[in-house]
């Protein structure tokens, strides 16, 4: 933690993050086109931005790219036909003065997928006579795609957030009633030092484990889905694991007196996430909040394909949730509130929370408020179930819409 956020050390990007930023630029660039006739109210709601403003962030990505010495042939060409939408000049000449290697360079893997600043580059060649093929229907067609795959995600999720408003101001009202609850049982009894040394336990621990893990699979190509998916979940279960087998000496105490045993409360899920989302709209005033920095802008290649949803799903939306809500609200915020109080014990347990997750500034901001609520409905409810699954669906509603615009398959 405190390299990541205090150490000013010169990044270092993962193997892939030249193909994840083209896969997200790309994918931006065509909503972008594709909705640019499009009233504002629906660009808004499917999360289109203006192809102006994607083409002057993708050439700081891009630059970002070359910085890091990742820029290859594929990302050169992007970058040509970019510049040459922002400086309104001819594409074919702008590549030749960047020296963009054009339509011989690794034609197969970039004709069969198609990509925005290809379809710019066949398009001038058209008009020059020189290209002929049945391009500019495939693309046709992936840009009405994406446009209906981006307009059913954000009609979901407002969907939810709408059905939410109407549970809201008893949630609001079962929340006030949260922080006046007393410490009582043998939860009660933990103290900060006790809750934070078993916290650090399960953390250090899992430090070291992922430590191990990644010089064991650095040098493995093709790891088999269901080993990554085991692997995932072991790593992200051993600090929970850790401090379930310190603190109780039967795992159905610990179901117990965590509350995972109370049924879940529906209304207050559907109100929390209502009330998440409203502040989610706030936070993307936040200055880098569309991609908080990264060149893919957060996405993984790992998440790619069939195989990528299923360990996205069960890694982000059932094994996290389960996981994080033992180890942060169950013990941590427990054992600060003991002593501090329900409100400090919020603050201090997201603050935590969102520091060990290492994203930029609307990351952090946005993690540290999504546990603050999980921790004020654990109060209010004492059901960790509820607050699991709450956790869930937050997920979910990122990681879903997320995979269907940018990872599943397009004809062109």
């Amino acid at each position: 933690m405190w390299d990541h956020y205090l150490v000013k050390e010169p990044t270092e990007y993962m193997v892939g993050t030249e193909e994840v930023a083209l896969l997200k630029i790309d994918r931006d660039l065509r909503l972008a086109e594709a909705m640019a006739d499009d009233p504002l109210w629906l660009r808004k709601l499917a999360g289109s931005e203006t192809t102006e403003k994607l083409c002057g962030d993708a050439l700081e990505v891009l630059h970002t790219l070359e910085t890091h010495q990742l820029m290859g042939p594929r990302a050169a060409e992007a970058y040509a036909v970019i510049r040459s939408a922002v400086d309104g000049t001819p594409v074919l000449e702008t590549m030749m003065r960047f020296g963009a290697p054009g339509l011989d360079a690794s034609p197969d893997p970039v004709l069969r997928r198609g990509s925005w600043w290809r379809a710019k580059i066949l398009r001038a060649n058209a008009e020059l006579g020189q290209i002929n093929g049945p391009w500019k229907d495939g693309y046709e067609d992936s840009l009405r795609t994406l446009r209906r795959r981006a307009i059913v995600n954000g009609s979901v999720i407002l969907i939810l957030g709408l059905g939410g408003l109407f549970f809201l101001p008893r949630t609001l009202h079962r929340l006030a009633g949260g922080l006046r609850e007393q410490p009582r049982g043998y939860a009660g009894a933990w103290t900060p030092a006790l809750g934070l040394t078993v916290f650090m336990l399960g953390t250090l621990a899992w430090i070291g484990f992922v430590a191990m893990l990644d010089l064991g699979v650095r040098g493995v190509i093709g790891l088999p889905p269901l080993m990554a998916v085991m692997l995932d979940t072991a790593a992200r279960m051993l600090p929970s694991l850790i401090v379930i087998g310190f603190l109780f000496k039967q795992p159905s105490h610990a179901i117990r007196v965590m509350g995972l045993n109370r049924a879940p409360h529906s209304r207050m899920i559907l109100g929390m996430f209502a009330l998440l989302m409203l502040v989610d709209r706030v936070l993307r005033w936040i200055p880098g909040a569309a991609g908080d920095g990264e060149p893919g802008g957060g996405l993984s290649l790992a998440e790619a394909g069939i195989n990528g949803l299923i360990f996205s799903v069960v890694s982000a939306c059932i094994v996290a949730p389960i996981a994080e809500e033992i180890l942060y609200r169950g013990v941590l915020f427990r054992s600060l509130g003991n002593r501090l109080g329900i409100l400090p014990a919020a603050i201090l347990s997201s603050v935590i929370f969102a520091s060990i997750h290492f994203y930029g500034l609307y990351g952090f901001v946005s993690v540290a408020v999504f546990g603050f609520a999980c921790a004020l409905l654990y109060a209010a409810t004492g059901s960790l179930v509820t607050v699991i699954l709450l956790h869930a669906l937050y997920n979910l509603s990122i990681k879903l819409p997320e995979w269907w615009f940018y990872h599943a398959k397009l004809d062109w």
